[in-house]
């Protein structure tokens, strides 16, 4: 799965396979080897919406950048006061040539505490709720392709879009959300939305992306949104001021120093 706070690709034409010979797998690599930009940044406003009907407001900047071996990539909440400075930090790995792939570091500093944690790109801490929403610090990185099994379920519209309906189930059977089906789309293999289930097969959440647009040719949902159907709770993501393949974002930006500056440039 690409990653979920991006959600970035170029437009590309489906190759070489036949729509009646592709396989889940098959599918699930496509979407994962689609082109991203070298680098990227942009502002974001997150709603965090509790199910008394109240919404919290947050504004963040993101910047990411690709090292060829290893993805970088920094969250940095802005406003308001009380979460000012707060900074994610993540190195996600690249698969290697035999398919195997090294486990995520991840950091979160908070400047009430004055210090920064270490979290684990694994097992319960990775299934924690990110800063409060429905999304988790999973969701904020790649899942491994060789982590799941997959089966390719049929075909469905979303919003207009015909997809793939991909069903993907956890190896280890150990997440809290161990199987998800994913609708990818025919034309550009871009996910457009995926359903979780929990450990007793029931749907937990629904991730929606919606507002798409291209950048440079890569297609970039604007808004996504993560729906908790258990607790009637829901977290959305608005991205604006994209910028593609910029040269001028320093290195030192995505280093745990820079983190607990608060620095965003």
């Amino acid at each position: 799965m690409k990653k979920l706070i991006l959600t970035l690709s170029s437009v590309v034409l489906a190759m070489g396979l036949s729509a009646q010979s592709l396989t889940g797998y098959d599918i699930m690599k496509k979407a994962d080897e689609v082109p991203e930009p070298k680098t990227s940044s942009s502002t974001a406003t997150l709603t965090i919406h509790s199910k008394k009907g109240s919404d919290r407001i947050r504004e963040v900047i993101m910047m990411s950048k690709d090292y060829g071996d290893v993805s970088k990539e920094v969250i940095v909440f802005t406003t308001p006061k009380d979460v000012a400075g707060t900074g994610y930090l993540m190195f996600e790995y690249k698969e290697d040539a035999k398919g195997n792939k090294k486990d995520a570091d991840n950091w979160l500093y908070m400047p009430a505490m004055k210090k920064t944690r270490r979290i684990a790109s694994s097992g319960s801490e990775s299934e924690g709720s990110f800063m409060g929403t429905d999304f988790t610090y999973q969701d904020m990185g790649d899942r491994s392709l060789n982590k799941y099994d997959y089966k390719l379920l049929g075909e469905a519209n979303v919003d207009g879009v015909a997809c793939y309906k991909v069903e993907c189930i956890s190896k280890a059977h150990t997440e809290k959300d161990p199987r998800y089906i994913t609708y990818i789309s025919k034309n550009d293999y871009i996910m457009r939305k995926c359903e979780f289930y929990d450990r007793q097969n029931q749907l937990h959440r629904v991730l929606t992306c919606s507002n798409f647009t291209t950048i440079k040719g890569y297609t970039t949902a604007q808004k996504m949104k993560m729906e908790n159907v258990q607790t009637g709770t829901w977290s959305l993501i608005e991205t604006k001021n994209i910028t593609y393949d910029a040269n001028d974002i320093d290195d030192s930006l995505f280093t745990v120093a820079a983190l607990e500056k608060g620095r965003i440039k």
